[in-house]
């Protein structure tokens, strides 16, 4: 295959998950709206009023998962917040399948028809979930470990400085990005036949390599002002769920999960197909110190707890690396004729790449009228008012064939809603107050003022409507909402979500608070009648 031709084709396949971003300014991504809320804040939204008397920028407790915070404030000024924000997610989405392809490169010494299929990884659970920092900082750590080799030629001293600087530089933008970057290394010093000969010297490089990396996550424990997690009551920063085999099981295919797992697993299993051959024929080349790791990682997302330093979804985190780290570990050779075998290979990987990137932008097509609803919905919200949102909460368990069901692309992976934060949107269009906006010390560089931070929570999920009329305290405890105990005295109006859907608890009953302003199907805004006096 001509150079210029394989090159062509790479590029396409690896821009292919840009199209649904460049066509879908408002995607349906779990925390997508909350970060846009936090970045236009950033960017100089903090300082107009009314929001300058609820939110203010506050760099003193942020010192890890900050990437995009960065970035936003090195551009205010000349990009919008509604600019970046597509074009921070579709770095998210193709800096993890660019760096596997260097990193890939780097291992097996070269070009390889296998890597135009790369891009099919763009797309799995906490992508869709909105991780722009993880997924910018799992793509950051691939591209610095295929450049590592030449490190190895280095003093010592050197090679570990720069380790550790590019340590420091993935912890800013998130800690497992630093953790993966510690993981890459040890396996690439252990090399491809880690139980070989001159084992024990590998394993001094791999641990030496590996510490590099873990000295800036230790500054950080030692010297931070604050860790994630540190606002958050002790009972709350790890939590142990969801230990079921079936639970295991779905949190492991969150690496390639996104709305149909039948789908994605027979997209994933086309771009594998070649590795059963290869594996048939004896000719799959394996790095075993990469192996290693991805067993090592697949482990640490079976024990490790699914809310860590009040992050949720910490578990799901691993077997994403473990897929990029498993691919980076092989190489398929099928034995065909080249050079026209080669391009029949390559033209195949690259449409199965577009064919996945057209299926996710169909989804994305379908639900822009529910970012649009909900736009349109908070015309209502004067500045300065508190929105209180709410939810019809589907219970998949007690679904049955016959009954309404969410409609593709409104959930995420294993039932996962993807609009809990459209809510969020009141913050930039309308300047009102959210109290699920992500303020966290020690995560983001926002911080809600007083009188307002008492009815803000961090990582908190948004309840049940069901349960407006008699809140549970333990159930909102439980799921960091207790402000909606305030709903009659602090909050002007109320956003109900999946609001087309039956609702587990019951649905909104009638009360004579709640003015109806209006209804879309899948949005509701009522009027709070709050009492004459009360705090903001």
């Amino acid at each position: 295959m001509p150079p210029w031709l394989r090159t062509g084709l790479l590029l396409l396949a690896l821009g292919a998950p840009l199209v649904p971003v460049a066509l879908v300014p408002m995607p349906p991504l779990f925390d997508y709206h909350n970060h846009f809320a936090r970045l236009w804040l950033l960017m100089g939204g903090a300082a107009q009023h009314p929001l300058a008397a609820m939110y203010a920028v506050d760099w003193s407790g942020a010192a890890t998962n900050i990437g995009i915070d960065l970035i936003a404030v090195a551009f205010a000024g000349r990009l919008e917040a509604e600019t970046l924000l597509p074009v921070l997610l579709g770095v998210a989405l193709i800096l993890p399948p660019i760096g596997l392809v260097m990193l890939h490169r780097a291992v097996f010494g070269g070009w390889h028809w296998w890597q135009a299929g790369f891009g099919v990884l763009a797309w799995n659970t906490t992508v869709l979930e909105g991780f722009l920092n993880f997924h910018i900082g799992l793509g950051l750590v691939l591209l610095a470990a295929a450049a590592d080799g030449r490190l190895r030629a280095w003093p010592a001293a050197a090679a570990f400085a720069t380790r550790a600087a590019i340590a420091a530089v993935a912890l800013v933008v998130h800690p497992f990005a630093a953790f993966f970057y510690a993981v890459l290394l040890a396996a690439l010093a252990l090399g491809p036949q880690p139980f070989g000969r001159r084992s024990s010297r590998r394993l001094r490089a791999a641990i030496w390599a590996g510490a590099a990396a873990a000295l800036p996550v230790l500054l950080l424990v030692l010297f931070a002002p604050a860790l994630p997690g540190a606002d958050q009551p002790a009972g709350q920063r790890i939590m142990w769920t969801g230990y079921a085999p079936r639970a295991k099981v779905d949190m492991l295919m969150s690496a390639i999960w996104t709305y149909g797992l039948k789908r994605d697993l027979a997209f994933v299993a086309l771009f594998a197909a070649p590795i059963g051959w290869a594996l048939m024929r004896r000719q799959l080349a394996v790095h075993g110190g990469l192996m290693l790791a991805v067993i090592c990682l697949v482990v640490l997302a079976l024990i490790t707890p699914a809310k860590v330093a009040g992050a949720w979804q910490a578990d799901a985190r691993f077997p994403a690396m473990a897929l990029l780290a498993g691919v980076a570990a092989l190489r398929p050779g099928l034995g065909l004729p080249r050079p026209r075998a080669e391009a029949a290979l390559v033209g195949a990987l690259v449409l199965l790449v577009c064919l996945r990137a057209g299926w996710i932008l169909s989804i994305w097509q379908e639900r822009r009228a529910e970012v649009a609803a909900v736009e349109r919905i908070l015309a209502h919200v004067p500045p300065g008012a508190a929105v209180l949102p709410m939810e019809h909460r589907f219970d998949w368990e007690m679904w049955q064939p016959g009954m309404a069901r969410p409609p593709r692309g409104r959930h995420v992976g294993p039932g996962h809603p993807a609009t809990w934060h459209l809510a969020t949107l009141a913050v930039p269009r309308r300047h009102a107050f959210v109290p699920t906006l992500f303020a966290a010390r020690g995560k983001q560089p926002l911080r809600v003022l007083p009188p307002w931070d008492e009815i803000a929570q961090q990582d908190a999920e948004i309840v049940s409507a069901g349960l407006l009329p008699d809140p549970d305290p333990d159930l909102l405890r439980r799921s960091s909402a207790d402000y909606v105990r305030h709903w009659r005295t602090r909050f002007d109006y109320l956003l109900l979500l999946n609001a087309d859907l039956p609702d587990a608890a019951g649905g909104l009953p009638d009360l004579p608070e709640l003015d109806l302003l209006e209804d879309t199907g899948f949005a509701r805004l009522y009027r709070i009648a709050r009492p004459a006096s009360g705090a903001p």
